[in-house]
């Protein structure tokens, strides 16, 4: 063994109380009680254990920025139009510094998986889905991250954000569409679908969100 977490409770199996559950080589070896082997000892006094957690939306690339974007105070909020005035100073190793720190967060705090959404358009090229890709390589040991980018001020109204969608897709990630902030709607996802096709790669749509409070997703899909 290589380690040995004293003292867990299963969340998947309460009523057994404490166990001690041995690591070897990286997985789970044994779990019983009293477990006897050398080994490094963590005693979890008695704390819950349990799958690692999954983040399923977050954005990397613009995490710790409220300093520069502070937080609205009127009645009608639209962030997008802070960030989109913030976008073109930010540099890969700008985005990649705030990323690492909201990452390795929520690494500690039990995150295993991670869907992360990443813009893409002419104001940030592929500065921000450069940077979340290399700080999601590094901590590969630790949780598996997926990179969805999208064209969040929009795709078939801002030119050239749709050969970035592609090149980012075929680099390996993976497209979202936000179509309220694209007009028409249907022509935001038939793009979003069509630079999917082209790079063989899934894609995930918000079908739509509310205008008013309370703001809200209503749906979402994927297909590949």
């Amino acid at each position: 063994m290589d380690l040995i977490v004293r003292n867990a409770r299963l969340v998947t199996n309460l009523a057994a109380g404490p166990v001690d559950i041995g690591i070897a080589g990286g997985t789970i070896a044994a779990i019983e009680k009293g477990l006897a082997a050398e080994a490094e000892v963590y005693d979890a006094g008695g704390r819950l254990a349990c799958a690692g957690l999954i983040e399923t939306h977050i954005h990397l690339d613009k995490s710790r920025i409220l300093d520069r974007a502070p937080p609205e105070t009127v009645r009608k909020i639209n962030p997008m139009k802070q960030v989109a005035a913030l976008k073109p100073g930010f540099t890969v190793e700008d985005v990649r510094a705030r990323a690492e720190r909201t990452l390795t967060e929520c690494i500690l705090n039990g995150a295993t998986r991670m869907r992360t959404q990443v813009e893409v358009d002419p104001a940030i090229g592929l500065r921000g889905f450069q940077a979340v890709r290399s700080v999601s390589a590094e901590y590969r040991w630790a949780i598996d991250v997926e990179i969805c980018v999208f064209p969040q001020d929009g795709l078939t109204n801002y030119p050239g954000t749709d050969e970035l969608l592609v090149e980012a897709l075929k680099r390996g990630a993976r497209a979202s569409a936000a179509p309220r902030v694209t007009t028409p709607t249907m022509q935001v996802r038939s793009g979003a679908f069509s630079s999917s096709r082209e790079s063989s790669t899934s894609i995930s749509t918000f079908t739509s969100m509310s205008a008013t409070p309370p703001r809200r997703w209503t749906s979402t899909s994927f297909a590949n």
